[in-house]
């Protein structure tokens, strides 16, 4: 993917039997990111928020603190006192919140997918987990030792019980085949163009456990479609609906009010992201979801190799993605890992993100139950101290430059004998540097004779690389 350093722009998306990698632009301090997290919930809840005098680093304030007030301990200088110096601060004013606010709208139906590329095996290893601490809670008994084997310190059931939470093995007939995809990639078939080649046929649905389960007849119509249009079809029927038949593609022709406030969309790469927490232009809850997980990951679970990617598309009706299927969409994408392997550190990662996104939901949820009687300080307001001025770094999509293609990428040209094969390899200069900048006449291919070939500014004189060598591509 690529991003101008002029435009503020950067994307990533799959060309399939090209090599492709993608190119990103590093935020600036007036990034989209941060004006849609503060300046975007100013104008839902018409409330003007000023930034605080800062007492110590703001990364350093920790994100949960109960009671109306938080405490910060100033190590004095003096070696004759040992003592920690309080210091308090009182909370913000509530600022009024409008019914049009995303908000002042609880989100509480919740659908965690995996699978979405049948060989990264880490969501699905999460979602089995889930479904496993739903049949611990299930079986539990009012005996304290129920479940004393029970090792996963978390259950999403139990620690944020405002949500209902769901789970779908996205694509099936892909993961049973350990293939990222059985005709093309489920995760670019969501658009309205192509969900309404597909007609449902809602009785045999009826009849069939869609979230594990590939359910449409193999009638004459549906045959000549690839395998995952049909699939894409199902899920947005369940997730959805995104369109509805009167939909017009003027506007934002996304249906308003889906079944599912958000769907979490859980992947990894062969790249070397780390934590990419991905979340749609223009949407000011999942801005600050993000922005909430970001300082979690990094300052509670002590990952530093975490991101915010921003995709830029601000209507739903635009994104292909499954995600987009939800009223909120949100996609955690870990790297490095093989495709096909299943690696403990990468599901602690994705855990890591995944609960700190369930808990903000929740947290969220329970202020909005508790409105104006609150006394404790609010999510919202612990991001304000944390990020001066709402600005949070992100990176932001570039704009396609070829027909078809969602993003700006980079590709290079396949073995004349295999298509599968690249004529030229990413020069190990920028291997493994994800997010770094990419300047003109740097070293960006070698061909087989040895040569260098370097960046030719085609696409801004500075870009930064994402998905760089991405296996998947």
């Amino acid at each position: 993917m690529v991003c101008s350093s002029k435009a503020l722009n950067c994307a990533h998306r799959v060309v399939i039997r090209t090599a492709v990698f993608s190119l990103l632009m590093t935020a600036l301090p007036s990034s989209a990111f941060g004006t849609a997290m503060f300046s975007a919930l100013a104008a839902s809840t018409g409330h003007t928020f000023k930034p605080k005098q800062q007492l110590r680093h703001p990364l350093s304030v920790p994100l949960l603190i109960r009671g109306g007030q938080q405490s910060a301990r100033n190590m004095s200088n003096d070696d004759n006192n040992d003592a920690a110096t309080t210091v308090t601060r009182k909370t913000y004013p509530r600022a009024p919140v409008f019914s049009n606010s995303p908000f002042a709208v609880p989100v509480k139906k919740v659908t965690i997918a995996g699978g979405t590329h049948g060989n990264e095996y880490t969501g699905v290893w999460c979602i089995k987990a889930i479904e496993k601490q739903r049949e611990s809670l299930m079986n539990e008994c009012d005996d304290d030792t129920a479940n004393e084997g029970d090792k996963n310190p978390i259950n999403v059931f139990k620690d944020y019980p405002s949500l209902d939470i769901d789970t779908l093995l996205a694509n099936p007939m892909a993961y049973m085949a350990n293939k990222r995809f059985i005709d093309t990639d489920l995760n670019r078939e969501f658009s309205m163009e192509k969900l309404k080649r597909v007609k449902v046929d809602e009785e045999t649905m009826e009849l069939c456990d869609i979230q594990q389960e590939f359910c449409s007849e193999d009638d004459a119509t549906l045959s000549s479609l690839p395998h995952e249009a049909i699939r894409a079809r199902e899920i947005e029927t369940i997730l959805g609906p995104k369109f509805t038949e009167s939909s017009s593609p003027n506007g934002d022709a996304a249906y308003p009010d889906p079944l599912m406030d958000i769907v979490i969309d859980l992947h990894t790469t062969t790249a070397n992201m780390g934590i990419s927490l991905i979340i749609p232009e223009g949407d000011a809850l999942m801005s600050a979801a993000a922005a909430y997980v970001l300082n979690k990951c990094k300052n509670e679970y002590g990952y530093d190799n975490v991101q915010c990617c921003m995709h830029a598309l601000p209507k739903r009706q635009d994104r292909m993605n499954l995600s987009s299927c939800g009223k909120h969409g949100f996609t955690i994408e870990v790297g490095p890992t093989p495709q096909g392997v299943i690696r403990h550190d990468v599901v602690e990662k994705t855990e890591a993100a995944l609960h700190s996104l369930l808990e903000f939901l929740h947290l969220r949820n329970l202020e909005l139950e508790k409105g104006d009687d609150a006394n404790e300080m609010s999510v919202l307001d612990h991001l304000r101290d944390i990020y001066p001025g709402g600005i949070v770094p992100c990176y932001r999509s570039a704009p396609a430059v070829r027909p078809g293609e969602l993003s700006g990428k980079i590709s290079w040209p396949n073995d004349p004998e295999n298509p599968n094969f690249p004529a030229v390899m990413v020069h190990k200069s920028i291997q493994d540097r994800d997010f770094e900048p990419l300047r003109v006449g740097d070293p960006l291919f070698v061909s087989l004779d040895g040569e260098v070939i370097p960046y030719d500014g085609s696409h801004g004189d500075e870009v930064n690389l994402l998905f760089v060598n991405e296996g998947g591509y």
